[in-house]
């Protein structure tokens, strides 16, 4: 039978998609009779995402176990090394009630596992009754056991109990998401039930206010605050710590959203046969097991969801006004029929975005790059004289960039007609003796910064003695907004260092960092443009889903060989995923140890997981 686990619950919440529930809900045979199986479509490198991910958990609990007293964590350890951990994984606590039974609880126990209640919900108990699902155990990452009366909202606990059990989820995600907030709720609305049915109810409550313990770049700030409040004399510099570090997951809002999963989502879902549950194509599919099997599906049916920038709410009220295609809709807003008349006067921003649409779908179809028509963009300048490029790759999990890159292109003053361009290119990586971490970043920001510094100087200083008409301009362009986040990150996290706050002076009055206001002055002339934004607005690319930047350099403009042949833009295996422009982060992991991890599968090596 099928197993409610807390990865496909918060998986679901992650992907926001029913067929992804009902895939990961049926039944060998029924995956078997759609030809779906998981381990197919399975990103080559999520075994190192994920022990990347339980490396950080480990680090963590033992930050925690060394900062605090003696006996004080409870904690098993396998008896053999983890290559991929590089140490002894933690090992599950099964007797976690008899643990709270006894007359003082430890302050924290760690993988901590319990079944979890049938009856969090009716609808929950209506699942398992009605379709037989198999009960699950769940393992909370730390409960941090405190004594009551802290103030935080407890659940279902009128007064203040002998002891308070907060749930730590630690996640190595430096910005933690929905899914992350719906799963540690799920460990509470679990916890605090089993509790009343193990007969505890009356000296412990859970809290009510889950909490993450997020991804860092630095791997030794806990320690660093442990050892802060001890040299300021506080009672408890462990709890003290975990305060200061830990993001609080507001219950009352996240409650909603699970308990509505289980009373109307999962059960709805579960009547759904396999071929019916709705589903939707896009950038947030890219992790999910079962993306290559939906995108075929889409090509085969001609989907909405092909349409990029369409979401799922936009293409359902499409379908429920009779376009179901990509063809339909250009149909429709071409002849501007009656389908068409009543999807926009349900949706401004549909009618707004309805000569977009048609024109993508068009190239589609035409499998040629077409201009919307009448749609023009102040976002990029007509011309100018030098043309920047960054791009920049990061970690999602610490948030530090491991490879950043800058080119121009550069018409200097005085140059003669037919004179080509100064051309430079500068690429930097992260060092593998150092592997990733906020020092190394830093290096590397300090080259990048100096070499955009000079070449925006180069410039200015050529400009000094010119005439106004004659002036040359610089311009910065970037494929999309995720890398001019992470530039602001990087600034933000570094710019204190005296090393550091000369060489970026003139980048950060471009992008300011959130903590500082942006320049007036340096905004009047639009010093950066998102080239992935001008696409959006004012051409149709036959690229489906998502407009990549590999995807669209192939279709734009692309490249013939001397013998009339295309050239495709392509990188080597393992170094792109689908609907993404940043390298996949295990490659990052690669450079980190110096050893190779992803390959092609070889099908005489089937034990060889590389």
């Amino acid at each position: 039978m099928a197993k409610l686990d807390k990865g496909t619950l918060a998986l679901t919440f992650k992907f926001d998609c029913d067929r992804f529930l009902r895939f990961r809900l049926a039944s060998d045979a029924e995956r078997d009779s759609l030809g779906v199986s998981a381990e197919t479509y399975k990103r080559p490198g999520i075994e190192l995402i994920k022990a990347a991910g339980r490396r950080w958990e480990a680090d963590k609990y033992q930050d925690l176990i060394d900062t605090s007293d003696d006996g004080k964590v409870v904690f098993l350890l396998e008896d053999k090394v983890d290559d991929l951990l590089g140490r002894k994984p933690f090992k599950k606590i099964q007797n976690l009630f008899d643990i709270l039974r006894q007359q003082e609880p430890p302050q924290a126990i760690i993988e901590a596992e319990f079944t979890v209640p049938t009856n969090i919900t009716p609808g929950l108990q209506k699942a398992y009754d009605d379709f037989g699902l198999d009960q699950v155990r769940v393992r909370p990452d730390i409960l941090w056991i405190r004594p009551g009366g802290t103030g935080a909202p407890l659940i279902g606990n009128g007064t203040v109990p002998e002891y308070e059990i907060h749930i730590i989820d630690v996640k190595m995600a430096a910005e933690p998401s929905l899914r992350h907030f719906t799963e540690v709720t799920y460990y509470a609305l679990a916890l605090a039930t089993a509790i009343q049915q193990e007969g505890l109810g009356g000296r412990y409550a859970v809290s009510a206010e889950g909490t993450i313990w997020p991804g860092s770049h630095d791997i030794n700030a806990f320690r660093n605050l442990v050892q802060l409040y001890q040299a300021k004399g506080a009672a408890d510099p462990v709890s003290e710590a975990l305060s200061e570090t830990l993001i609080r997951v507001p219950y009352e809002v996240y409650e909603v959203h699970v308990k509505q999963f289980f009373e109307d989502r999962l059960l709805r879902v579960l009547q759904t046969d396999m071929e019916d549950a709705s589903w939707h194509v896009g950038p947030k599919c890219q992790l999910c097991d079962y993306v290559r099997y939906c995108r075929d599906k889409a090509s085969e049916c001609d989907h909405l969801s092909r349409l990029a920038w369409l979401n799922q709410g936009q293409a359902e009220l499409l379908r429920s006004n009779g376009i179901t295609t990509t063809a339909g809709l250009t149909e429709a807003v071409t002849t501007a029929d009656d389908r068409w008349q009543s999807v926009i006067d349900s949706s401004h921003q549909l009618r707004a975005d309805g000569p977009a649409l048609a024109t993508r779908a068009r190239s589609l179809t035409e499998g040629a790059p077409l201009p919307v028509d009448g749609r023009r963009s102040a976002m990029i300048p007509a011309w100018t004289d030098q043309s920047i490029f960054i791009t920049i790759h990061f970690d999602p999990g610490s948030g530090i960039s491991f490879a950043l890159g800058a080119a121009r292109l550069y018409f200097p003053h005085g140059r003669k007609p037919g004179d080509p361009p100064v051309t430079d290119e500068k690429i930097f990586i992260v060092d593998r003796v150092d592997a990733m971490n906020p020092e190394t970043e830093r290096e590397r920001l300090k080259e990048f910064a100096t070499v955009v510094s000079e070449w925006l100087e180069e410039v200015s200083t050529v400009n000094t003695g010119l005439p106004a008409r004659d002036r040359l301009s610089s311009h910065i362009f970037f494929w999309d907004m995720l890398e001019v986040r992470q530039l602001k990150r990087m600034f933000e996290r570094h710019m204190q260092n005296p090393d550091v706050i000369e060489l970026i002076e003139v980048l950060t009055r471009f992008f300011p960092p959130d903590s500082l206001l942006p320049d007036p002055d340096a905004f009047k002339s639009q010093p950066g443009t998102i080239v992935k934004e001008v696409l959006r607005m004012l051409v149709g690319l036959p690229v489906a889903h998502d407009y990549s930047l590999f995807d669209a350099a192939n279709s734009f403009f692309p490249n013939v060989r001397e013998d009339g042949t295309p050239y495709k833009f392509d990188l080597p295996f393992g170094f792109a995923t689908p609907m993404s422009d940043q390298i996949p982060f295990e490659r990052a992991y690669e450079l980190c140890q110096d050893k190779i991890f992803v390959r092609h599968f070889n099908k005489l090596h089937t034990t060889d997981p590389s």
